[in-house]
């Protein structure tokens, strides 16, 4: 009996960063904000990133947004407001996400080996009434595969990456639950 307890309680400690991993891939469950419009990502200068890469990683980032429902409504570029929400006061629970890439570093070969490029974005996010800045968030994501993958692949996974920083930027409890990943 004594050694069914100390195997279940052990059990348990190794399976409990899993089930903590998991639910940090559920969406948000209540969103602070009421909608997130999402520009195109701009570049930096000096920045060369194809037209290709860019409409794979912004298709990528705003789906995966949707998906996490990291605010009520998360809209493309350009889309409208409805005019119900300005008449119920809510366009300051509104904001417009921009993001740039600051510096893109391709992955290189060393030793037969490839080793993981990256991308360094800054994200803003501003009041849609006022266009005033709220804040402000710069992080590196990978660029995996840069070598062996194509092009879309890597814009793909690397838009799924930035919309999970901008889920953890805007949720910080989310922050504590990744810890094992």
């Amino acid at each position: 009996m004594r050694r069914l307890f100390l195997y279940m309680a052990l059990a348990s400690i190794v399976l409990w960063p899993l089930g903590l991993a998991a639910q940090s891939a559920k969406p948000v469950s209540k969103p602070h904000t009421k909608s997130i419009e999402v520009k195109h990502f701009t570049n930096a200068a000096g920045i060369q990133l194809s037209q290709n890469f860019s409409k794979s990683f912004y298709a990528s980032f705003l789906a995966e947004l949707q998906r996490l429902t990291v605010a009520e409504r998360t809209v493309a570029e350009g889309a409208a407001v409805v005019d119900t929400d300005r008449s119920r006061g809510l366009l300051p629970h509104f904001l417009v996400l921009e993001g740039a890439f600051l510096s893109v570093q391709q992955g290189r070969e060393k030793d037969g080996k490839s080793a993981t490029g990256f991308a360094n974005i800054e994200m803003r996010f501003f009041r849609m009434s006022n266009h005033k800045e709220v804040d402000k968030y710069k992080f590196k994501i990978p660029l995996h595969g840069w070598l062996q993958s194509d092009e879309r692949k890597v814009a793909e996974s690397a838009g799924i990456e930035a919309a999970d920083e901008v889920r953890r930027f805007l949720y910080p409890a989310f922050k504590i639950m990744d810890f094992c990943c």
